[in-house]
């Protein structure tokens, strides 16, 4: 049919059916895009919105040009000024988000004490147990709690020319929290020494409604607050092992203080292993969805995430 001269080399038939076949797909989109409009007499046209001047109320259209606002019927005119600003919000450049993590507050408390053996026996005929309790005084336990409040500021600002209504911005913050392994026995806790940690991942969860933004205005709303908690406990021996033969050739005083000393002394108490435990939280992100009611009722969301790799760990219904 046709002659190869009229075929340039090096073509591609497989490219150009493609080509076609994404034409023939615009061409559906385009259709389905078609609106019905009616006129306040009740004439119909069926066309495509292109733009809506919002200062000077004019409508155009992709066949019938432009056309004055007032010229459709009510239920025409809301629906072009929801496409109008829906076309606003979807706009990155016109609408603008900008999401910033923030540490609301901050608190640390820490300690250090002497730790202490407590050694409690129930004697018949009596309610309360007999207990004594023996301070550990060759050690010394170091304590802190840091409690830390983030989440996220997220930042609207509307530069149209049109206000842009009812959005609602929902926020979800992702973080994990450490908890300690507790045995199941009595006698394996007593032997544990609760380094063993378990996460729990943790979610919380906002929404609220925006009624307006005008053009030029900036509003901040904020996400729901992550408590974080990092626990860190460290026991330390304040004896060095050659501490206690620097006293061997003291008097006859002396010895009797250390006997009398040796007597509240429980066995055990030198074999302490020094040690250490933690259990701490994080914060692992921020999904957040803002949105609009299109024209059809759904909702139109725009998304952003913190990290922007969250969505590969997390799913927005977890």
């Amino acid at each position: 049919m046709y002659s190869n001269c009229l075929i340039p080399k090096g073509y591609n038939m497989k490219l150009t059916l493609h080509i076609i076949v994404l034409l023939l797909v615009s061409g559906l989109v385009h259709a389905q895009e078609l609106h019905t409009f009616t006129s306040p007499d009740g004439k119909t046209i069926e066309d495509q919105l292109i733009k809506y001047d919002f200062e000077h109320k004019i409508v155009t259209l992709d066949k019938n040009g432009k056309v004055p606002l007032d010229t459709f019927s009510k239920a025409d005119q809301e629906y072009i000024l929801t496409w109008n600003m829906v076309m606003g919000f979807k706009s990155t450049m016109r609408f603008k988000t900008d999401l910033t993590k923030r540490n609301w507050a901050r608190m640390k408390t820490e300690k250090s004490i002497t730790p202490y053996w407590m050694d409690a026996v129930q004697v018949p005929g009596k309610s309360t147990p007999t207990h004594t309790v023996v301070l550990v005084d060759d050690y010394e336990e170091y304590n802190a709690l840091y409690i830390e409040a983030e989440g996220y500021s997220v930042t609207l600002k509307n530069q149209n020319f049109f206000p842009i209504e009812n959005i609602v911005v929902e926020s979800k913050v992702f973080f994990e929290q450490e908890y300690f392994t507790l045995p199941d026995d009595l006698f394996t806790s007593m032997e544990n020494e609760y380094t063993d940690t378990i996460t729990t991942n943790k979610v919380k969860f906002t929404s609220e409604t925006i009624p307006v933004i005008i053009p030029r205005e900036e509003v901040i709303v904020y996400s729901e607050c992550a408590i974080t908690i990092d626990h860190q406990v460290d026991r330390n021996s304040l004896i060095s092992e050659t501490e206690g033969d620097e006293d061997d050739s003291g008097e006859g005083d002396d010895e009797e203080d250390e006997g009398e000393d040796a007597e509240s002394i429980i066995e055990g108490f030198g074999d302490w292993d020094d040690h250490s435990r933690r259990r701490k939280g994080r914060v692992t992100g921020i999904w957040v969805r803002i949105g609009i009611k299109g024209t059809d009722g759904e909702m139109v969301w725009r998304e952003m995430t913190n990290p922007s790799s969250l969505p590969k760990k997390v799913s927005w219904d977890f």
